[in-house]
């Protein structure tokens, strides 16, 4: 209990900073463009990446935009909410409110990261093997099924931070 405070206090500060960044920051022309551009790049990856696997399991695949389609199906639209921004920082801002050491943090949210990046790709190819061979089931997988994966990850992923990292538990 006697993190309580401080962690209450890392999150006002983290929430604080995410809402600066989000209505005010990206008010500014080049904070703007920057951030827009790591969209871009991000969510190219994620296209890219997600092509390569479903080639690999013989799939053949185009992208359109922001859409990877699996050729005969109607294809899976990468918007702002598929790329995870939200949760990811959800992921990361637990770290960050919780006590731990900076070096510690950082590794973490790394390897948060490219978990998270290698989730949602998996992600995405499962919706769009579903759009392909069964897509009476996408709706569901899309809103239930795998954000409940993602969710249990990011659960193990903090659950982790805390035994390992965080000072919250006394290690012993």
């Amino acid at each position: 209990m006697k993190y309580l405070r401080i962690i209450a206090i890392n999150l006002l500060i983290l929430i604080g900073l995410w809402l600066i960044f989000f209505k005010l920051l990206r008010q500014i022309n080049i904070v703007d463009y920057i951030y827009e551009q790591g969209i871009y790049v991000f969510t190219k990856i994620q296209l890219v990446v997600t092509k390569i696997i479903l080639n690999i399991f013989g799939y053949s695949v185009e992208i359109y935009g922001k859409t990877v389609k699996i050729v005969g199906s109607n294809g899976v639209h990468l918007d702002r909410g598929c790329l995870g921004r939200n949760t990811l920082g959800l992921m990361l801002g637990f770290i960050y409110a919780l006590p731990g050491r900076l070096k510690h943090k950082i590794y973490y949210t790394f390897l948060g990261i490219t978990i998270f990046l290698f989730l949602n790709i998996g992600r995405i190819i499962a919706l769009a093997i579903t759009d392909y061979c069964c897509p009476e089931r996408l709706n569901f997988n899309h809103h239930f099924l795998f954000k409940i994966i993602v969710y249990i990850a990011i659960l193990l992923l903090w659950i982790i931070w805390i035994k390992k990292y965080s000072y919250v538990i006394e290690k012993k």
